[in-house]
């Protein structure tokens, strides 16, 4: 992919961000970095199969599948969309005040996925993607 492309859709997905959770763009974008459906595996499952698209790291930016073609694809780019959702739950410390890891998690997540929605019915999506009332979020401690 073409990373003046890239630089561009990424500046774009944040205006879109802004205007639907008010987040503002940040300084400096996060590294994208398009790897194989098993990189994302051995990161986000412990090498375990698993249905990941995508992640966010606090460090190494946002990992997407190679397979995913952000420049075309709505869902694809609503993927991209959500983890750099993360990245600006990252820099605004959003959620930090929440003192379990895992209600922390689920917040962030749960606006993620509000946001990607929102996005996807923008796009006139008639394929519901996510179903928000039953996202498999839940924390046992």
């Amino acid at each position: 992919m073409n990373p003046e492309d890239l630089s561009r859709l990424i500046a774009e997905l944040f205006l879109t961000i802004k205007m639907l959770s008010g987040y503002p763009p940040p300084a400096q974008l996060p590294e994208v970095h398009f790897v194989s459906l098993q990189e994302l595996q051995d990161v986000a499952c412990k090498g375990r199969s698993c249905k990941v698209k995508a992640l966010y790291h606090p460090v190494k930016g946002v990992m997407i599948n190679e397979n995913l073609d952000v420049l075309n694809d709505v869902y694809a780019r609503s993927v991209l969309m959500h983890e750099l959702v993360h990245h600006l739950q990252h820099v605004n410390n959003k959620f930090a005040d929440e003192e379990r890891a895992c209600q922390r998690w689920q917040a962030r997540e749960i606006e993620a996925y509000e946001v990607q929605h929102k996005y996807l019915k923008s796009r006139n999506m008639t394929q519901s993607f996510i179903a928000l009332d039953s996202l498999p979020i839940t924390c046992i401690e």
